[in-house]
């Protein structure tokens, strides 16, 4: 660290960051090996800020494809740096596709995942005929425009604590799968419908699958009554099918009062 003979090490300093990145060119959140990934790319920079290996802790592990406005992670550093600082040093240390928006001091024993309160995923379709090529990242284009009431009729029985289990992705592991969505909104702007998704956890996949499960009952596929009898008893076929990440995206994680 440069430090003189005798003199004091810099105060260790845990932060939380919030983070925004267009998933669109990385293979997740994750550290995957020789695979390109957002948790990859914030480590190699704190590394290079701190001198020294550094993990980065995240709220949530996005897939592939996956975009993120409000994604918060864990940094430590024994730099004497201050918060209001160090998103500029990171940022110059990141690809253009990542950005640290904004950076607070935490105490040493905060945890991004298991002090989160709520998350909040926005799924965005885009109804234009021709679609709009420029939100061909970020939005799901529909050759047929869903309906808003059955949508939302879906949305409200999907809405509470269930076992969500139906909703995940096989095969990875969980204690529980058992869920509570404070609130799925369906919102029409123009060309576009947005579904924002407030849970305090989610399976793998699991976003998507209610994204898809409500598209479905908004072009007429699905019975929005139906819903209430299948998910008591666990059907699988009542989900989905699991949409495409690039309409996805991590819009906030909501802390207690003791986070951020």
């Amino acid at each position: 660290m440069g430090l003189t003979p005798g003199s004091a090490e810099p105060p260790h300093k845990t932060f939380a960051i919030t983070v925004a990145y267009d998933g669109t060119e990385f293979a997740g959140w994750q550290v995957q090996p020789d695979l390109r990934t957002v948790q990859g790319e914030l480590e190699r920079a704190v590394s290079e800020l701190n001198g020294e290996p550094a993990r980065v802790l995240g709220a949530g592990r996005t897939d592939a494809g996956v975009h993120a406005r409000g994604q918060v992670a864990r940094v430590a550093t024994g730099r004497a740096i201050e918060a209001d600082r160090l998103p500029a040093a990171l940022n110059a240390r990141l690809p253009d596709d990542v950005v640290v928006r904004a950076a607070r001091e935490v105490p040493s024993g905060f945890h991004t995942i298991r002090d989160a309160a709520w998350k909040v995923y926005r799924y965005t379709i885009c109804t234009a005929d021709p679609p709009d090529p420029l939100e061909r990242r970020y939005a799901l284009s529909v050759t047929r425009r869903p309906e808003l009431a059955p949508m939302r009729a879906a949305a409200a029985c999907l809405t509470g604590t269930h076992d969500f289990e139906p909703f995940g992705k096989t095969g990875s592991p969980r204690s529980t799968t058992v869920r509570t969505l404070r609130s799925l909104d369906v919102q029409e702007a123009g060309d576009y419908i947005r579904m924002d998704i407030v849970g305090n956890g989610f399976l793998y996949g699991m976003a998507r699958n209610l994204a898809g499960t409500v598209l479905r009952a908004g072009q007429g596929s699905l019975d929005p009554e139906a819903l209430p009898s299948a998910l008591q008893a666990g059907n699988r076929s009542i989900a989905g099918p699991c949409l495409p990440a690039h309409g996805l995206c991590l819009m906030e994680v909501i802390y207690t009062e003791e986070g951020p």
